[in-house]
């Protein structure tokens, strides 16, 4: 399983929320067309008759195309973000879509993602970081996934954690010192006070 992250913004118009509301990401080039019914060495001829783009710069984008339908697999995870969140994904397979149109603002090149969570921007490690300024459009991670230190956050959806953050609204200080009273009362002789703190603990665990 690899990691990626994929550039929202395309042609300068941040497509983060549709990515999220409509489970998919993308990538810009419409008007090639299927390129996974074509054979890769056909991509060239097919999007120089499309678009005009230098011949230094071509092969960059021979490259994206590559990683976006044929590199990246189904399982792998993506990140995307905005300017508070980073959002972890599951990808899907690549399909295109010219439902709409293949216009210049169209996303036909794209793979469905199912949503796993989100981490603040302020809670990222070092080497996701670099992956996420990376300005390629797409960039891997260059480590094993398990460096990235995600896991702790997927199972956590915007919804819970607006509530938590919304509903409890107190300080990660005072939060610690709330469970040191409750580990303490673990050893209470009152065993309905320490049936109470055991389960106070594990629910405050759960979140």
């Amino acid at each position: 399983m690899n990691l990626f992250h994929i550039q929202s913004t395309i042609h300068g118009t941040d497509r983060t929320a549709a990515f999220l509301e409509d489970n998919f990401i993308g990538i810009d080039w419409p008007a090639t067309g299927d390129l996974e019914q074509l054979p890769v060495e056909e991509w060239k001829e097919q999007i120089r008759q499309h678009y005009v783009i230098p011949e230094s710069e071509l092969s960059g984008v021979i490259g994206t195309l590559q990683t976006f339908i044929n590199i990246i697999q189904d399982g792998d995870h993506v990140l995307i973000h905005d300017d508070e969140w980073v959002y972890v994904g599951d990808v899907g397979d690549y399909f295109y879509d010219d439902s709409v149109s293949i216009g210049e603002d169209s996303i036909c090149h794209r793979r469905g993602v199912t949503w796993l969570g989100r981490i603040p921007l302020t809670e990222i490690n070092d080497k996701v970081r670099a992956l996420i300024l990376n300005a390629s459009i797409i960039s891997t991670f260059e480590y094993p996934l398990s460096q990235a230190q995600l896991d702790p956050w997927l199972s956590r959806t915007p919804e819970t954690e607006t509530s938590v953050q919304h509903s409890v609204g107190v300080d990660d200080g005072t939060i610690q010192e709330a469970l040191g009273v409750l580990k303490n009362a673990l050893q209470s002789e009152d065993e309905e006070l320490r049936i109470r703190a055991a389960t106070a603990i594990l629910q405050y665990a759960k979140k």
